[in-house]
C-alpha cells in the first residue's frame, strides 16, 4: 500500500468512527481514540461548552472522570487556551506563548500534573449557540505537532461540525420524543408501533399492561389481537389497509369488546409517516392508541412532589387527600397521627397559598393535566 493510500485508509477510518458517534451509546469515545492514536496525542478531549459553563461536558476517553471534574471545577474558568479564532487549528504555545503559559497558575496546578505539554487545538462555534474545543495533548519532552498531524486535524474539523450538529439535532428529537411520550402516558394512552408485518416493535407500559390483561384485546405471536374472532378479522383488516396507506394522514376508530362486561377499549388506527423507500420489513408501519375507560387517573405523592417541590410526607399527604381520603383515614395509611397530619398541611398551605384543604384539593386537580382531561371528557 502506498503512503497516500495507506493516509486515505486511515482518515476513511477516523471519519467512519465520528459517524458511527452519532449513534453510539458512548458518543465520541472511539473517535477521540483513533485521532489521538493518528496524532501521536497522550489524550483526545472534546469539550462542549454553553454559555452557562456549569452545564459543561467534557470527553477524554483515557482520562478519570476524578480528573475530568477537576478540570471542570477547577480549570475550565482559568484555561487560557479558549476563544480561538473559529475553525482555525493552532497550537498551545503558537497561542498563549510559552514563556507567558509557563507562569500560569493553569500551567503549574493543571498542564503539569496532567502530564501534558503540547496541545493542539481547534475551536467551532456551533448554531445550537455552545461552543465545541477539540484538544490533543501531547506529553513533556515529546516533539511538538507536526505540520502532517495539524493537516489531519485541519481534514477532519468540516467532518466533526457537521456531526456535532447532526448529534445536537438527534438529541433535540430525543428530548421531546420523551417528553411526547411521557405526555401520553400521564393521560394513560397506550400506544403500540406496528410493523408492515403487523408485528409489535415497540410498546408504552400503559399499552403493555392493558394487552397483559387480556380483556377484549390481547398479545398473540407477537401480534395485537381481539378476543372476539369475528371482531379481530375486521380488525386485521383494517390493519391492512393501514398498511397500505402508511405514509398517509388518514386513521380510523375501532372498538374491542371486552368479555367482562367493562366499558370497550377504543383504538386508533394511525399510519406512521416515512419516507417511501422505507415501505416494507421492521419499519414502523401502523401506530395504535389505545384508551381503556375504565383507567382512572389517580395523583401519585411522585407527580404532586415534583409538581409543588413537596417533602416525601407532603406529597404523601397531598395526594391522599387529593384522592378522596379524610385526614384521619390519611393518617392511618401513613402510619402517622392526625395532629402530624395537620401540622403538615400547614406548611402544604404556606408552600402553595391556599388556606384550606378543598382549596388544596382543587388546585391539585387543576394542576395535573391528565386529571383536567378526565374530567373534561
Amino acid at each position: 500500500m502506498t503512503d497516500e493510500a495507506g493516509r486515505l485508509a486511515e482518515f476513511s477510518r477516523l471519519l467512519l468512527s465520528l459517524n458511527t458517534s452519532l449513534l453510539s451509546d458512548d458518543p465520541w469515545r472511539d473517535f477521540l481514540l483513533i485521532l489521538r492514536d493518528q496524532t501521536h496525542a497522550r489524550y483526545g478531549t472534546l469539550i462542549l461548552t454553553p454559555p452557562d459553563p456549569s452545564l459543561t461536558t467534557m470527553i477524554t476517553p483515557t482520562a478519570t472522570s476524578e480528573s475530568i471534574q477537576r478540570y471542570l471545577d477547577r480549570y475550565l474558568e482559568i484555561d487560557p487556551f479558549v476563544g480561538l479564532p473559529e475553525g482555525k487549528v493552532v497550537t498551545l504555545y503558537e497561542y498563549v506563548g510559552e514563556a507567558a503559559l509557563k507562569n500560569t497558575t493553569y500551567y503549574k496546578e493543571w498542564v503539569e500534573t496532567m502530564d501534558g505539554s503540547h496541545v493542539l487545538g481547534v475551536d467551532l462555534r456551533m448554531s445550537g449557540g455552545y461552543e465545541a474545543r477539540l484538544r490533543l495533548t501531547r506529553a513533556p519532552g515529546g516533539e511538538p505537532f507536526d505540520r502532517e498531524e495539524t493537516r489531519r486535524v485541519e481534514e477532519i474539523v468540516p467532518h466533526l461540525r457537521q456531526a456535532i450538529e447532526l448529534y445536537q439535532r438527534l438529541e433535540t428529537s430525543r428530548s421531546e420524543q420523551a417528553v411526547m411520550i411521557g405526555a401520553i402516558e400521564q393521560f394513560a394512552v397506550g400506544t403500540v408501533i406496528l410493523d408492515h408485518h403487523l408485528k409489535v416493535l415497540k410498546m408504552n407500559e400503559v399499552a403493555a399492561s392493558i394487552l397483559a390483561d387480556g380483556d377484549g384485546i390481547k398479545l398473540v405471536g407477537g401480534r395485537v389481537a381481539l378476543s372476539n374472532p369475528a371482531r379481530d378479522a375486521e380488525f386485521r383488516r383494517r390493519l391492512k389497509e393501514a398498511v397500505s396507506a402508511s405514509g398517509s394522514s388518514g386513521r380510523s376508530v375501532f372498538l374491542a369488546e371486552r368479555p367482562s362486561g367493562h366499558r370497550d377499549i377504543g383504538i386508533v388506527v394511525q399510519p406512521v409517516q416515512i419516507p417511501g423507500f422505507m415501505h416494507t420489513g421492521s419499519a414502523p408501519a401502523i401506530a395504535l392508541f389505545l384508551g381503556d375507560p375504565e383507567r382512572q387517573c389517580v395523583v401519585t405523592s411522585d407527580a404532586v412532589r415534583k409538581l409543588f417541590n413537596f417533602t416525601p410526607t407532603e406529597a404523601a399527604i397531598s395526594a391522599s387527600l387529593a384522592n378522596g381520603v379524610s385526614v384521619i383515614d390519611t393518617a392511618h395509611r401513613l402510619g402517622i397521627a392526625e395532629n402530624t397530619v395537620r401540622a403538615h398541611l400547614r406548611s402544604i398551605f404556606a408552600k402553595t397559598g391556599v388556606a384550606r384543604q378543598s382549596q388544596l384539593v382543587h388546585l391539585i386537580h387543576t394542576s395535573l393535566p391528565e386529571l383536567t382531561l378526565q374530567r373534561g371528557g
